[in-house]
């Protein structure tokens, strides 16, 4: 079957927003303008098929661009988001149709690597099809806040009265300003030069990288606090949180925690007002992603979270990528080697 092979632009995004509304998937207009139209980066990579006869939009498959550090190098990458088939064009190859015309793309404009999270799904159109590598599992941090939310799922459990789990005190030392500001400072780049000495391979979370992802992303309310040293003002870091109802429970996400290494007690502290915060919205439980080997892991450590089991994960997500510059190749492919926060997300 042949279709036309439509180019994202702002005038065609109610093209791409009805191919997922035919397929009972409502996608918001102004988040897809921002993901793909106000980021740093014009050449964000999105395919729509279209059929001909009836203008009717059979499939997507659509890559942002993102800035990545590889080793101390700025590198061009990207991250797969929406890929969908119209479910009266399912069967016939468009997936891998449209995802190899966007990778051969990509690979010709000097994109170093692709990665993200499919669903279970899909996970294996990507690794079969598309020739992704796998790095499951996601590393999923839970800190549980109340017994209801977890024993409601489990029926001899139900009866269980609603307890609260964590008793944790915020308590600030006395060298220590927070602040909550809804902007990033200057300084977010030079704590990010140190944060991530010893990361080999992350999207590169400057401050350009930080605005765009979290100021201007519209219908989002998320909290931002900041760390300073009373004495000096010096910059100590920083904490991205949201709370959203979602998996049938009021559910808070610590999207991203970054401060000196060397000053562990900022890591903490911050993790620690951020959890007295989510606490008084009276929220289920608190979830993040974090590898153990993390330059920040010791912050989720000493405030109890620990790893939230595969089985009860609320969704199935797997983690992979693909390359397209085998120069990178065994840094890229080295789990031990990435970095991963709930910045990655593109659901939340």
């Amino acid at each position: 079957m042949e279709f036309n092979y439509l180019t994202l632009n702002k005038t065609n995004i109610k093209t791409y927003l009805e191919c997922f509304k035919n397929n009972d998937n409502v996608k918001d207009h102004s988040k897809v303008e921002w993901q793909f139209f106000e980021s740093h980066f014009q050449n964000d990579f999105v395919v729509i098929a279209e059929d001909p006869s009836n203008e009717r939009p059979a499939g997507i498959y659509a890559m942002a661009t993102v800035k990545f550090q590889i080793n101390g190098k700025d590198y061009l990458s990207a991250q797969s988001l929406d890929t969908i088939t119209d479910i009266n064009y399912r069967g016939k190859g468009l997936f891998t149709n449209l995802a190899n015309r966007i990778y051969e793309r990509g690979e010709k404009e000097g994109l170093e690597l692709v990665y993200g999270f499919p669903n279970g799904n899909s996970i294996h159109g990507f690794t079969r099809k598309l020739k992704w590598d796998n790095l499951d599992p996601i590393p999923f941090l839970i800190k549980p806040l109340k017994t209801k939310y977890f024993t409601s799922k489990i029926k001899p459990l139900k009866w269980f009265p609603n307890i609260n789990l964590s008793a944790l005190d915020f308590k600030l030392n006395y060298k220590t300003k927070l602040v909550e500001d809804f902007s990033f400072p200057e300084e977010v780049n030079r704590l990010w030069d140190v944060f991530s000495k010893d990361i080999s391979v992350s999207v590169k979370r400057d401050k350009e990288y930080l605005d765009w992802r979290y100021i201007k992303k519209p219908n989002e309310d998320y909290k931002i606090i900041h760390s300073y040293d009373k004495e000096t003002n010096a910059y100590n870091g920083f904490i991205v949180f949201c709370i959203k109802e979602k998996h049938e429970g009021k559910i808070a996400y610590i999207m991203e925690l970054i401060y000196n290494p060397s000053n562990t007690r900022a890591g903490r502290e911050l993790l620690n007002k951020a959890i007295s915060f989510i606490k008084k919205e009276k929220t289920d439980t608190i979830l993040s992603w974090c590898f153990d080997f993390s330059p920040n892991y010791e912050a989720f450590k000493k405030n109890r979270f620990f790893n939230l089991p595969e089985k009860l994960r609320p969704i199935e997500l797997h983690f992979g990528y693909r390359f397209f510059n085998t120069k990178n190749k065994d840094i890229i492919s080295n789990r031990n080697n990435w970095f991963l926060s709930y910045s990655d997300s593109d659901t939340v």
